[in-house]
């Protein structure tokens, strides 16, 4: 649809037509389109749509509802999808009919239908099949075609022809979607997106279908929805603002004890806005590949290292299963991971003596833990097992947990690059550097400095390379203005998990570890 236009009119008179009724007193008391025959055929044709909703009960302080007009043909069977008019009595963001004067008892609304500019023949009719209405009471309204049938529900327009049907470009599974698919006594779910293309009346709905091994097939259906706000969609996770292009989500239905091997999009049939249809036989896009897990196998899994410290820096897990029934040797092994890791592609993975493969994963810096959520198997014979979660099975549980951090950094000495400066020289960076040792391993530091009578004078903070054991260096900033006399330095490390130690503060916290860190400044 096209930009909107709403006001509130007087009532639009029809003739004696009989006001159609719902409960409550709810009545749809004239409707008429405005003007009744348009040309459509440049693009910019409108017709206005003038309605008005009564209401007998005398507590209604709100109405609201949506006028559905959908191309008729000349038999009277409905031709692409339903235009839906929201509105509403009074302003609620969502409503079409934004704008509206009256009250309950009786409103009247106006909206500027853009008629499309394509049909599949020269001339088409647009005409309003369903009207609905409710009130803040309760009450509710719904006036089917053969009702409406007594208003001046329709606008006939003169059209552009549209005679071909929509094409398609890509067929694919999502980024993240997985290739092998476990079957057991469920069946599973494959999704797919479709990117389709209409340039004239623009795409309707469609209907893919996936083949497998001996003739199976399953299918699923495709739609475009306009929302109130004009927004398209064609299934989950897609958007736009047109139907002429539109990439839509598509998902299938594989039965439960469906055959093994390969299933592949096989058949795609569209429809667009005018009608016309388009069929694409003898396809072969996107396989996926089913198993039963009865022909190749694998058991024993297990996973190594259980707890892990992933602190300073990611870490590396071991995989380890004992695959049966392999025929002309092992392809590849994959594993699939949560977020919190990162699996891998083992190609032609070697069998140990004792008949196990090991493949690796990555726990990242500082996750809580690592869930192996699928395993896939495939042999020189085609053969493929998949286990896990991943693939809507079993789970495998194989999860690997970060060593909780409990023990705070510990610096065994700690040195300055120079203890004498002059107060001319300043301001002057001198270099503290610790030798620590950290389980999580040191990340960040703060630095304060002291006069000779403890109170701090200067200071700084900031982050370092996590390091668990030897050398950190801190620069310190001495500033301009530091009168003669010692200065002391207390330092706070901090490590990945959060836990820190403090070393030659005033007040709190452990002596420095080599004696005090002082800094003589004097007058030449």
């Amino acid at each position: 649809m096209g930009l909107l236009t709403v006001a509130l009119l007087g009532a639009v008179s029809v003739g004696p037509v009989q006001a159609a009724e719902g409960e409550g007193g709810l009545a749809l008391s004239a409707l008429s389109f405005s003007p009744s025959t348009v040309d459509a055929t440049a693009g910019d044709a409108s017709a206005t749509l003038n309605w008005t909703v009564t209401d007998g009960n005398a507590s209604a302080a709100a109405v609201s509802g949506d006028v559905y007009v959908r191309q008729v043909s000349a038999a009277g069977s409905t031709v692409g999808p339903a235009f839906d008019i929201s509105y509403s009595m009074q302003p609620n963001g969502s409503a079409m009919t934004s704008s509206v004067s009256g009250n309950a008892q009786s409103s009247t609304y106006s909206y500027d239908f853009n008629v499309p500019q394509y049909a599949a023949q020269g001339s088409a009719t647009w005409t309003v099949v369903r009207v609905t209405a409710s009130d803040d009471q309760g009450n509710t309204l719904t006036v089917g075609k053969d009702r409406l049938s007594e208003f001046a529900s329709t606008v006939t327009a003169k059209e552009s022809v549209d005679s071909t049907g929509p094409t398609y470009e890509d067929v694919n599974l999502p980024p993240d979607a997985a290739t092998y698919l476990y079957i057991a006594a469920k069946p599973v779910t494959v999704a797919y997106y479709i990117d389709v293309a209409d340039p004239e009346s623009g795409f309707y709905k469609g209907e893919v279908t996936v083949a497998g091994p001996g003739g199976q097939t399953a299918s699923g259906k495709l739609k475009v929805v306009t929302a109130g706000d004009g927004n398209t969609s064609c299934g989950p996770n897609t958007g736009g603002w047109g139907s002429n292009e539109i990439i839509c989500s598509v998902s299938v239905t594989i039965p439960a004890g469906a055959a093994a091997g390969t299933w592949a999009v096989s058949r795609i049939r569209l429809t667009d806005n005018a009608g016309n249809t388009s069929v694409y036989r003898g396809l072969n896009l996107a396989p996926v590949q089913v198993t039963q897990n009865a022909t190749l196998q694998a058991g024993d899994f297990s996973i190594d290292p259980k707890a892990v410290n992933d602190w300073p820096a990611a870490q590396k897990l071991s995989i380890t299963m004992k695959p049966n029934g392999v025929r002309q040797g092992l392809t590849s092994a994959t594993v699939w991971t949560d977020t919190g890791c990162g699996g891998s592609v083992t190609q032609a993975p070697s069998i140990s003596a004792d008949g196990t493969i090991t493949v690796p994963a990555t726990m990242f810096n500082r996750s809580k833990e690592c869930t192996i959520t699928g395993i896939a198997l495939v042999d020189g014979a085609g053969d493929v097992a998949a286990y896990g979660s991943y693939f809507d099975g079993p789970d495998l549980n194989l999860v690997a947990t970060q060593i909780p951090d409990t023990t705070p950094p510990v610096a065994t000495s700690a040195s300055l690059s120079f203890t004498t400066i002059a107060a001319s020289a300043l301001p002057r960076n001198v270099v503290l550097t610790a030798d620590v040792t950290s389980f999580a391993g040191v990340s960040g530091y703060s630095i304060t400095i002291y006069d000779s009578a403890g109170r701090p004078v200067s200071g700084g903070y900031g982050g370092l390379s996590a390091v668990t054991e030897g050398a950190v260096q801190i620069v310190v900033d001495l500033p301009q203005g530091l009168t003669p006399g010692v200065y002391t330095v207390g330092f706070e490390l901090t490590d990945e998990g959060g836990l820190y130690a403090q070393y030659g503060y005033a007040n709190v916290g452990s002596p420095a570890p080599s004696g005090p860190l002082q800094i003589t400044v004097t007058d030449s």
